[in-house]
């Protein structure tokens, strides 16, 4: 071996057994802790000094707090509100006019002799040519109605239907964005928590390398190791510093969108817990392709906006039918002569347009057509709800199976690391090799974690698949 080899060069002392022992001895110690830190790592203590946060508290946080959650509700409130508008087009409508002022220049009126007719008691009235004289003077001319409709409460009524779907349409959508906040929050959890393992490895490492490198210098110095020894060391040491900071950063990054989702401050400090890995619930596909159909948001709002197309299709039609409404009207003239001061009216107003050169038909021509796109994306909607929980049921059962081969292969490497300990103690491996099993080992823990993560993302998706709440 090269300590053995070295230990015959000329000019050296020979190094004592007692010594080599003891240096093996060291670095098996060394090699026990890492093991020890690893496996610590695998489900790592929150730190204290931050308050932890679970994923039940996160997912209730986001569900009272999310930006986009509060959103959806504000178009619940506008959809009550747009149904409140529609409903007082029941009620009478109530119109007044005022117009006050001073004519430009005086109102002359001329009544012709006999205008008012000619009896034969009398004879013509007015036996004269007359003039009326209105002087510039403030008046005002006052027009107030109340009119009740009566054929437009049918039109009334469809409005109203429309509107009410708009808020089961909205209803639907907020489930939509409960639904996709809360995968959201659960696979930005699992990154958080993921990280937060990684940097509390990389930090344990760190701390066992440098140790060793303070250690392999002092064993330097004494002539029991070789200089490639402690540059291998030192240079082990800068790379996990680097892998720390990379682990830091991100988890400050992942962090501050987890904190978004939940809507608090990005600066809010917490800590994540790890959700161990159990047991699953067997699931077939076929059921999951039925509580899909049940249950997913977006085929009952693609549903609502077909019925919501078919009631502009009733709305368009019903204007053929003629606005008949009972009114009620009043008239004055203030400070005008001649004209008589108060006048009233009660009686029905009809409006009808029984020719617009078939503007009417082409539109609802048009929205025909736009009921049968809804009915399509309707079904499209459809296939592509199941095409998803296909997919995400897929992609949860090779999650599982890639997290089973990872657990397998991480109980692997350290029992390879421990059989290469002994073999050290043993002067039968050289320290290289037992360096490069403990990289071995840290690598087969980083990919069990990202197995973890992704297992738990991939759950995360297949629940929103299904339309779980």
């Amino acid at each position: 071996m090269a300590l053995e080899n070295n230990n015959k060069r000329p000019g050296r002392t020979p190094r004592s057994p007692l010594k080599i022992f003891l240096y093996r001895t060291c670095v098996a110690l060394w090699l026990q802790a890492t093991l020890i830190s690893v496996a610590w790592a695998q489900t790592p203590e929150p730190d204290s000094s931050a308050p932890l946060l679970t994923l039940d508290e996160a997912i209730r946080i986001a569900s009272g707090a999310n930006r986009e959650i509060q959103i959806s509700r504000l178009e619940i409130f506008k959809a009550k509100e747009t149904v409140a508008q529609a409903k007082t087009n029941y009620l009478p409508r109530l119109d007044a006019n005022v117009l006050a002022g001073a004519p430009l220049q005086p109102l002359n009126f001329r009544v012709p002799a006999g205008s008012l007719g000619t009896y034969p008691a009398t004879g013509p009235i007015p036996g004269k040519d007359s003039n009326i004289h209105s002087p510039v003077r403030f008046g005002a001319f006052l027009n107030a109605s109340a009119a009740q409709p009566l054929t437009q409460l049918y039109k009334v009524n469809l409005a109203v239907k429309q509107s009410r779907l708009g808020i089961d349409l909205a209803k639907e959508v907020l489930r939509a964005q409960s639904q996709d906040t809360v995968r959201q929050v659960k696979g930005t959890y699992y990154e958080v928590a993921q990280l937060q393992s990684q940097v509390v490895s990389a930090r344990a490492a760190v701390q066992a390398l440098t140790e060793l490198s303070t250690l392999t210098e002092q064993r330097l110095t004494q002539e029991t190791v070789l200089q490639s020894d402690s540059l291998s060391v030192k240079a082990k040491l800068k790379q996990q510093r680097y892998q720390l900071l990379t682990a830091q950063d991100a988890l400050e990054l992942q962090k501050q969108n987890l904190n978004r989702l939940l809507g608090r401050d990005l600066r809010t400090t917490f800590s994540v817990e790890m959700q161990l890995f159990g047991e699953l619930a067997e699931s077939d596909l076929e059921t999951a392709r039925t509580q899909a159909l049940e249950r997913r948001p977006e085929l009952s709002a693609a549903h609502l906006q077909t019925k919501i197309a078919e009631l502009d299709v009733r709305r368009e039609r019903a204007k053929y039918i003629p606005d008949l409404s009972l009114q009620v009207s009043y008239l004055g003239f203030q400070n005008v002569n001649f004209l008589p001061q108060n006048a009233g009216t009660v009686g029905f107003l009809f409006q009808w347009q029984p020719f617009d050169w078939g503007y009417k038909k082409h539109r609802i021509e048009e929205l025909k057509a736009t009921t049968k796109q809804k009915e399509t994306a309707e079904q499209d909607v459809r296939e592509r709800v199941l095409l998803e929980v296909e997919d995400k049921f897929r992609k949860l059962g090779e999650a599982r199976i890639l997290l089973d081969a990872q657990t397998d292969q991480r109980e692997a490497e350290q029992a390879r690391l421990r059989e290469v300990t002994n073999r050290y103690n043993q002067k039968a491996a050289l320290l290289s090799d037992l360096m490069q099993q403990q990289a071995a080992v840290s690598q087969a823990e980083a990919q069990y974690q990202q197995a973890l993560s992704r297992f738990w993302t991939a759950r995360a998706e297949f629940d929103k698949a299904i339309g779980v709440d």
